[in-house]
């Protein structure tokens, strides 16, 4: 078994270039390090480093072998922290994974607006569509996303999100309480590209009605859509908040008013469950309470949700 001190030890010859420099900053004396180097190498079956003058250089195989020592050594500091916490009796410091859209709209705003409610160390960006990968790697304990977690996780609704139509001050929809979707394909669209939720939501429901919309700008960046909506250029459909003193209005659809649903997936098994289902509770009421209180939300959850691929 490889000792994670030892781990440090060659991350420390491969950050600092040289077993000298390694041995100042991990306060070893250098024979004991390069003992230790030689007895890993020897466990590993490999050669860790190339032989040659100057600065150490990784071999192919410690090349391979470098980022899982690095992963394994920031699990080790991570489960020391969790500890110490316990010990203490402090919250348990838990990590979200989300989307831009959901960490801006949602999440920021939770924060700023001092709703926390436990434990909330770190929130990292990710992919739609890889949120919950990195939860099953053990990167964070809760992903948040509006495609449903894979069903071996624990899965709660946080709330949805309503798809609006973001338009200029002076544009004709500014002046309406909402749009319905068979008006909205006649205008000249700002979409996202097919990956976006709100983006799958839309082409969903005009499918649906059996409605097609022509030539639409199609955007990789949520704010460039709203620049553009912002510029006069045409009307952006998202589920983001209105930038550039834009107008949303929500999109009516027969079943009610168009969204999205987003949902918290997390391990069932996890070692702080509690704190985890008491964090996503209290997500979802100022989710509900705060953001959305009046949004009249009733389209079903597998017209604008597909499953997870």
């Amino acid at each position: 078994m490889v000792e994670i001190r030892v781990l440090r030890y060659f991350l420390a010859v491969v950050d600092h270039g040289s077993v000298t420099a390694a041995a100042r900053a991990v306060r070893v004396a250098q024979p004991s390090l390069s003992r230790q180097l030689h007895n890993l190498q020897q466990k590993l079956g490999v050669e860790l480093f190339r032989r040659g003058p100057g600065a150490l250089r990784l071999s192919v195989a410690g090349e391979r072998f470098l980022p899982l020592a690095r992963d394994l050594v920031a699990r080790a500091d991570q489960a020391s922290s969790i500890l110490r916490h316990l010990a203490r009796g402090d919250d348990i410091p838990l990590t979200i994974a989300a989307p831009a859209t959901t960490i801006a709209d949602v999440l920021g705003p939770y924060l700023a607006g001092r709703y926390l409610r436990s434990g909330l160390n770190d929130i990292i960006e990710r992919d739609t569509r890889t949120v919950y990968d990195v939860v099953q790697r053990g990167d964070a304990d809760i992903g948040i996303s509006t495609f449903p977690p894979p069903g071996s996780m624990e899965t709660r609704v946080i709330g949805r999100a309503p798809v609006c139509a973001l338009a200029s001050p002076e544009h004709p929809l500014a002046g309406q309480t909402q749009v319905p979707l068979a008006d909205l394909v006649r205008e000249s669209l700002i979409l996202m590209h097919r990956n976006n939720a709100a983006r799958l939501a839309f082409d969903t429901a005009t499918a649906g009605q059996g409605l097609a919309y022509v030539d639409p700008r199609v955007v990789s960046v949520t704010s460039v859509a709203r620049a553009l909506a912002a510029s006069g250029q045409g009307v952006a459909v998202l589920t983001d908040q209105p930038l550039f003193n834009l107008i949303r209005v929500p999109i009516r659809v027969p079943e009610g008013i168009l969204a999205v649903t987003l949902y918290a997936g997390w391990d069932p098994e996890h070692f702080a469950a509690p704190a985890v289902s008491a964090l996503v509770d209290s997500i979802s009421d100022y989710h509900r309470n705060v953001l959305t209180p009046t949004a009249e939300i009733t389209i079903s959850d597998l017209l604008h949700t597909p499953d997870r691929p």
